[in-house]
């Protein structure tokens, strides 16, 4: 509990920095554009590099990512009913139900909180919804956006090419191909070897002083709060943790792993939706966007408290 106290006065006090930094002007749009792509580009592969280097792709692992790809498409279904039942914007609820944003803040608290060392746990649990969110919600999104906008004559346009150049997507196939092609070259890469380990752990290690500043920053413009967007948020939030307890709980320790693995499950389900949403869906962006910063807020929040608690 002590560590994890640690660990929140830690990212609390980089939040605020970040926040108060926006708010004086010392840490500006372009600023923050430039550490996310830092971030995107550089810090967050490395760390995903080496985390998914300790991953082993066994059966069990195949089947949990399947759970989890399985979940999302669930969330996308209640998503679409709670649009029609509440008249939340649509289709701007269903897409906000799926996925969870894990690159730019679920591995920095995870990392924060529990340490690097038990990143595996964490990318365990994240391979299923990352094919979700590359696949599923790509081609959800890409449709939405070129109809709405009239591009292409309303044909549906799948961002090929920038999935092909992200560079967190290839950090992951990457040490999974290691992982499973060559596994002790790759614990020496990410374990025993020194020179590999320094660059990880510094380069690498600066992903949540980063992102803790950026997600500080993000807050000081403020929200537009509204009826609808307290629904979607406020929804997401009891479904995602009621189905996180269901892995943690049941599927978890089903399938015979750790108790990181079950602190991961709650993690994971309780973050904020995909930020990769506004960009691909040009629709309601002041909705959307309120949504993610809201979510995210809230995220942060309850992922403290049950750390602290032993839980997540």
């Amino acid at each position: 509990m002590e560590q994890a106290a640690g660990s929140l006065l830690a990212i609390a006090i980089l939040m605020v920095a970040g926040y108060v930094l926006a708010k004086r002007g010392w840490l500006g749009e372009r600023a923050v554009e430039g550490l996310k792509k830092l971030i995107t580009n550089l810090t967050l592969p490395l760390l995903l590099f080496r985390t998914f280097l300790q991953l082993r792709p066994d059966g069990r692992n195949v089947l949990l990512a399947a759970g989890i790809f399985a979940a999302c498409a669930v969330m996308g279904l209640l998503g679409a009913l709670l649009s029609r039942l509440a008249h939340t914007p649509k289709p701007e609820t269903r897409l906000l139900f799926q996925g969870f944003e894990a690159g730019m803040l679920g591995y920095a608290l995870y990392a924060g909180y529990h340490g690097s060392e038990h990143l595996p746990s964490f990318a365990a649990l994240d391979m299923g919804q990352v094919i979700y969110v590359f696949t599923v919600l790509m081609v959800q999104m890409s449709m939405g956006t070129d109809v709405h906008s009239g591009e292409n004559g309303g044909k549906p346009k799948f961002p090929w090419r920038d999935i092909a150049n992200s560079k967190v997507l290839w950090a992951i196939g990457g040490g999974i191909l290691l992982s499973l092609l060559a596994p002790g070259f790759s614990e020496v890469l990410a374990v025993r070897s020194n020179l590999t380990r320094a660059v990880f752990d510094m380069v690498g290690g600066l992903t949540t002083p980063l992102v803790c500043l950026v997600i500080g920053s993000s807050l000081s413009a403020g929200i537009v709060v509204d009826k609808y967007l307290v629904r979607v948020v406020a929804a997401r939030v009891v479904v995602a943790v009621v189905i996180g307890m269901v892995f943690a709980y049941l599927i978890v320790p089903a399938l015979g792993f750790s108790e990181w693995h079950m602190r991961a499950a709650m993690m994971l389900f309780i973050l904020p939706p995909p930020f990769v949403i506004p960009v691909y869906h040009k629709g309601n962006a002041q909705f959307v966007g309120s949504v993610l910063t809201l979510s995210t807020l809230v995220s942060v929040v309850l992922i403290a408290v049950l750390a602290i608690a032993g839980v997540a």
